[in-house]
């Protein structure tokens, strides 16, 4: 396979000369970061912000394609040589401070989440999908002061225990439970991806603990709009109690629940394993891997047997070497002992 690496200046296109890129993402985060190496010292002028804020830059590896922000840059000089680093993050940061202002808010009209939602990005220039559990907020129960839109969006994600991802390249977001579907399913789900053990050239593993439990309770705050849900794994006794959570958009028990769902998620003997694999440029072929993202469901292959994991975390690195170009991605997969396999 022949890596390609390519970068160029948004919005007029102009190429910049990169050494080497690294994009790292989480699935607890809304967005990814990125870590640049210039190649051509004379192309810091190119990616200096300017009157209109940072600018912005496409990365393309292996036909995957990222847009990030340029916020940094350091420059070292040495007698032998010199060399600069950018750093930035998915432009979906100018969604939250310190590019977008804070706000004031309270409803005066019921709305689903998947509305107000919306109604945070109106006029931005993105757009986000709401792929979780819906439900309608009485006026009044969403309010906030000071709060920019991202910070309002993950607080309406948190409430049924969602997250808030970032597109890797276009003006979007997405919103979507912290466990897609829980560890206790993934054996009988297709997976978004499959690793044979044949394409890791780098394995390692740190072991996870958390209590078994089994119930949790979730309350809304707000008198006479909130709901109080004890949420049990199905088939168990519902004893052993995660902490107490609440928040003032629990008003209905289906958001109570979903939240309760996504707690006992996290539970049990877990650890977590990273994988070095190349980044395959499509049409893949059988064995081959391609882009992973966190919450992707990944099927690992290995001497073992096959055991299943969400992909927590990424990391995409790409480098040059001898005038060859090497990318590889590192995988953080979370397994479940306790609930998966």
């Amino acid at each position: 396979m022949i890596n390609e690496i390519s970068v160029v200046r948004l919005p007029d296109r102009t190429p910049i000369e990169m050494s080497g890129v690294t994009i790292t993402s989480s699935a607890d985060a809304w967005g990814s970061t990125f870590d640049f190496e210039l190649a051509d010292i004379d192309q810091l002028s190119l990616l200096k912000p300017s009157a209109a804020g940072p600018r912005q830059v496409e990365v393309t590896l292996n036909g995957y394609t990222w847009t990030a922000l340029v916020e940094s840059y350091s420059r070292r000089r040495e007698w032998s040589s010199s060399g600069i680093n950018l750093t930035g993050r998915s432009r979906t940061a100018l969604l939250a401070a310190p590019y977008a202002p804070g706000r004031v808010k309270v409803t005066t009209e019921d709305r689903s989440v998947a509305q107000l939602v919306d109604e945070e990005l109106a006029d931005t220039g993105f757009v986000a999908s709401y792929d979780t559990v819906d439900w309608v907020v009485p006026a009044g129960a969403w309010f906030y002061d000071a709060t920019t839109a991202l910070d309002a969006l993950s607080r309406l994600a948190e409430a049924s225990g969602a997250v808030v991802q970032s597109d890797p390249a276009d003006l979007s977001l997405r919103v979507r439970a912290r466990y897609p579907e829980s560890p206790w399913r993934w054996t009988d789900l297709a997976a978004d991806h499959v690793v044979q053990a044949d394409v890791v050239s780098s394995e390692s593993l740190q072991m996870r603990s958390a209590p078994l439990y089994d119930a949790v309770v979730v309350t809304g705050e707000l008198a006479g709009k909130g709901v109080t849900c004890k949420v049990r794994r199905a088939g168990e006794a519902g004893q052993l109690f995660a902490p107490q959570v609440s928040s003032p958009l629990i008003n209905t028990s289906a958001a109570g629940t979903e939240r309760g769902r996504n707690i006992l998620s996290d539970r049990g003997e877990q650890a977590l394993v990273d994988l070095v694999i190349p980044l395959f440029a499509g049409p893949l072929r059988p064995g081959e891997v391609g882009r992973v993202r966190p919450l992707d469901l990944v099927e690992v292959v290995g001497e073992e047997g096959i055991w299943h994991g969400l992909c927590v975390a990424s990391r995409t690195e790409a480098r040059t070497n001898d005038k060859a170009v090497v990318i590889e991605q590192t995988i953080t997969l979370e397994r479940h002992y306790t609930d998966a396999d």
